[in-house]
């Protein structure tokens, strides 16, 4: 049977890659990869933040299904033992993890992985990428002295440089690159990969937090991309009029709003910096495999768990309010020996994908169902084989949900490892927002503001809201009706909740098209 190689990257949005027609961007070994493989350039996450994708990834489940509403809520206890890994583990493949983790309420151990490394201390309930005892313990090892109450990887002169009035929260970090986590972390994969025996499969992860803020980025990846240089997006700093003003009030924008078109450009330059880290580390796995005899006998995916707004629509990072391509679409390779190379995929396809592809690529029969309901994700093998192939899905749902927050000092932080049950959902106080995506429109609905609808053919950087526009047209009953069919589908414990928001707002809409 082929090995198996899944390199993740942490916050990563499509549009960062040369292969995803960034010109800018320095990406060779990634690039090699989309013309050694499948590109698939429609590939959406189901839930734009960290915990609940990863969460949705390992099990194949939504997450109205596996319980992870919001990062550091556990995974449904059912499925603390479950997930998709099993189904290789069974099949004889040694499988191993290194480096973040983030699916709270269980570990690599309990979901079937043999081996782990550099997987994130537990901390107050919450698992940390960057927070590893044996890096940290490295990094000191090597001289640096690192902010013991900081749960990322940062020293005194990092806080200070990342904190500067008037500026970008980017800056050069202290820790060289020789010393870097992610440099570090790739000793440590291929450590793991050495374990593994002749004459067995594997089954590897490789899992960097980078580029997941804060933007620390070091030698010479910092300065690798100038700021001068960058071509911003349409949607840069633009499309705000007519967006929900909940957007607008969190911290995704007020924090950044003072930020002047230079010091952005300079937080994207960090950010595509910490890409070609990562794509770097990403030469170094490929030239082990290529060193070792593997390569022409391994599976190769790379992708990322969900993107970052990084200045689009003057928003930075990702959060509850945002549904917008720059953090549900994400970058999706998959090399495979076998199949097609240099090819690109339009077709939507979903995280939740690509582990029951996997598994029909190398011949596993997987188990579908996990506990009490079926899997979610589907397989894409068809469309690796015949770009021709029928498609497997005519539109992507996202979910994000405010559910059961805690306000802990001066905001709020999230959970803290505790299970909360949907049960328990108060349409009053908690919030859920979903999206739908076609091919060529989006629908959001918020729970507590107006709705959002873009036409992506006409709009595709999805600047112009035209829910107004759509209300009482059979466009918006379309959407609202395939949301509310994939929510009873996938066994949503709250699709009677959702139905019930649905019909209030179409009692609200009438009221606005009678005035």
């Amino acid at each position: 049977m082929k090995n198996i190689l899944m390199i993740l990257s942490d916050e990563q949005r499509y549009d960062t890659l040369g292969c995803n027609g960034n010109s800018i961007a320095k990406t060779p070994n990634i690039d090699a990869l989309a013309h050694e493989g499948v590109n698939f350039s429609s590939c959406f996450t189901p839930h734009p933040l960290c915990c609940p994708a990863r969460a949705s990834l390992w099990t194949g489940l939504m997450t109205h299904n596996h319980h992870v509403f919001d990062n550091w809520l556990a995974i449904r206890p059912e499925l603390r033992d479950a997930g998709l890994v099993d189904n290789f583990h069974k099949a004889g493949y040694y499988t191993t993890y290194t480096g973040k983790w983030h699916v709270p309420g269980t570990n690599p151990e309990r979901l079937h992985f043999d081996s782990w490394s550099a997987i994130p201390a537990i901390l107050n309930g919450r698992d940390r990428g960057r927070y590893i005892e044996d890096y940290r313990n490295y990094a000191e090892s090597q001289g640096y002295k690192l902010v013991a109450d900081n749960i990322e990887n940062v020293t005194e002169l990092d806080l200070q440089n990342l904190t500067q009035p008037g500026k970008a929260p980017c800056a050069t970090a202290e820790i060289v690159i020789d010393h870097f986590l992610e440099t570090w972390q790739t000793n440590q994969f291929i450590g793991e990969l050495e374990k593994c025996l002749e004459d067995q499969p594997f089954f590897a992860v490789c899992s960097y937090n980078a580029p997941h803020f804060p933007m620390l980025v070091p030698e010479p990846y910092d300065k690798l991309i100038s700021p001068s240089d960058l071509i911003l997006s349409p949607n840069f700093c633009a499309g705000r009029e007519g967006k929900p003003k909940e957007i607008y009030d969190s911290k995704y924008f007020t924090n950044n709003e003072h930020l002047n078109e230079y010091e952005w450009k300079r937080l994207i330059a960090h950010y595509w910096g910490l890409c070609s880290l990562v794509d770097d580390q990403v030469g170094k796995i490929i030239k082990y495999l290529k060193a070792t005899g593997k390569i022409d006998n391994t599976i190769i995916v790379y992708t990322s768990d969900h993107g970052d707004m990084i200045g689009s629509h003057g928003l930075n990072k990702k959060g509850f309010y945002m549904h917008y391509d720059e953090v549900t679409k994400v970058p999706l390779i998959i090399v495979d020996p076998d199949s097609r190379k240099d090819q690109k995929i339009d077709r939507l396809v979903s995280l939740i994908d690509i582990v029951p592809s996997l598994a029909e690529l190398v011949g596993i029969s997987i188990n579908t169902n996990t506990i009490d309901s079926k899997i979610h994700g589907k397989s894409f093998c068809s469309l690796m084989n015949d770009p021709c192939a029928p498609k497997i899905r005519d539109f992507i749902l996202a979910e994000t949900f405010k559910f059961a927050q805690k306000e802990l000092g001066n905001g709020f932080k999230g959970g803290h490892g505790e299970y909360v049950n949907p049960d328990s959902f108060n349409p009053d106080k908690d919030a859920y927002n979903i999206s739908i995506r076609t091919e060529n429109e989006k629908y959001i609905m918020h729970w507590r503001d107006k709705d959002e609808y873009y036409d992506l053919k006409k709009d595709p950087f999805e600047n112009q809201n035209l829910y107004q526009e759509v209300i009482g047209t059979d466009t918006l009953l379309t959407l609202r009706n395939k949301m509310l069919n994939e929510l009873i589908q996938t066994d949503s414990p709250l699709t009677d909740i959702v139905r019930k928001k649905i019909e209030n707002k179409k009692s609200e809409e009438k009221n606005i098209k009678e005035k």
